[in-house]
């Protein structure tokens, strides 16, 4: 059997209606202050969980902007790279048309000194004009007094084994001497 108390204790506290401030018991009061310390405690975590992601937020924006600076300055850098790379390239093909220049120098003047030579072991034999066409000198001179002089400054100059193909195109009496053309080709002048 269930009983029912309609009367209600007698000795409990009765509620406070609401709307009014009446004194609060001990045990009112400690559950209030427990409720104040949670929610403060609840206040103090999420506060301090708050400032701990605005200190992260600005640490990483930090780290951002120091990304971003070395990110420019590696770009910097990598244009200054391609740069000389181009200056080291254009030095190169500078080098490369220099040594170029030097290798073909030195066959004219090989070619110089030795018809130089050659002229010097003929007395009485003057070079008049020098030139170079397709790989094929043309040369034209004077001898004094002996036509045989020719043949020996021919002799020379195959005897020397740098020049091919050298033949007489013209051969004429001035002035008490010998005009003479030659056309050859020469092994010193890289055909």
């Amino acid at each position: 059997m269930i009983r029912i108390n309609l009367a209600g204790d007698v000795g409990a506290a009765r509620p406070e209606p609401p709307g009014r401030m009446g004194r609060a018991g001990p045990g009112r009061t400690l559950r209030r202050l427990l409720a104040m310390a949670m929610m403060l405690g609840a206040a103090t975590v999420v506060l301090k969980w708050r400032m701990e992601q605005a200190a992260r937020s600005q640490g990483l924006e930090a780290r951002i902007q120091q990304v971003r600076r070395l990110r420019q300055q590696h770009q910097e850098w990598a244009r200054e790279l391609e740069g000389l790379e181009q200056g080291g390239r254009s030095m190169e093909r500078r080098i490369r048309a220099i040594e170029q220049l030097r290798a073909l120098q030195a066959r004219p003047v090989r070619v110089l000194d030795l018809l130089s030579d050659c002229v010097q072991e003929v007395p009485g034999l003057r070079l008049q004009e020098l030139s170079r066409e397709n790989g094929a000198f043309s040369l034209s001179g004077l001898v004094s007094a002996d036509s045989s002089r020719v043949s020996a400054f021919i002799d020379r100059l195959q005897g020397t084994g740098e020049f091919h193909r050298v033949e007489l195109v013209h051969f004429q009496e001035q002035n008490g001497g010998f005009a003479f053309a030659l056309t050859f080709e020469g092994s010193a002048t890289g055909r």
